[in-house]
């Protein structure tokens, strides 16, 4: 199997071939834009939000446990639940898980680390972050997927070894 790379002036152009390689269904098709194609949701921000609340809850609660029940002190009169004092450090564990599951779940999402792929060699790739359109097509059907892409005006159009 191998990867056909395509490169595009504009998003147009890019979104009109796409259409064309998933009505042909030669396989899976990867994009390297610019800027995102669709906008959709991430979840991210609810993983990074429900981490930062369950680890800030499960600090407040071993707090008040250690201190009201296994082992209550009486400290100049201080009470037992003295909840101002937990809030710090129930805060900052929160953060803290927070902070651990944006970081370890950007390198989830984007199957992070991947340090080496042979489409990283191609010519048009390296300016698929700046002003090109790039798509990348792994198939066993490469002479078709070439094709499809120069007959939707590509800039250019790279057959990548395996």
């Amino acid at each position: 199997m191998s990867q056909v790379l395509a490169a595009f002036h504009d998003r147009r152009a890019l979104q009109s071939a796409l259409h064309r390689l998933h009505s042909a269904e030669l396989g899976p098709l990867e994009t390297y834009t610019p800027q995102p194609l669709a906008e959709g949701t991430s979840p991210m921000p609810l993983a990074i939000f429900l981490a930062g609340m369950l680890a800030m809850t499960a600090s407040f609660a071993l707090q008040v446990y250690a201190n009201v029940w296994a082992y209550p002190l009486n400290i100049g009169g201080r009470p037992g639940f003295s909840w101002p004092a937990f809030v710090p450090i129930a805060l900052e564990n929160g953060i803290l898980a927070a902070v651990a599951a944006g970081f370890f779940g950007y390198l989830i999402i984007n199957r992070l680390p991947h340090l080496y792929e042979p489409i990283d060699e191609a010519h048009a790739i390296r300016r698929a972050s700046r002003d090109l359109w790039c798509v990348a097509v792994r198939s066993d059907r490469t002479g078709k997927a070439q094709h499809i892409l120069q007959a939707c005006a590509a800039l250019s159009v790279e057959v990548l070894p395996e």
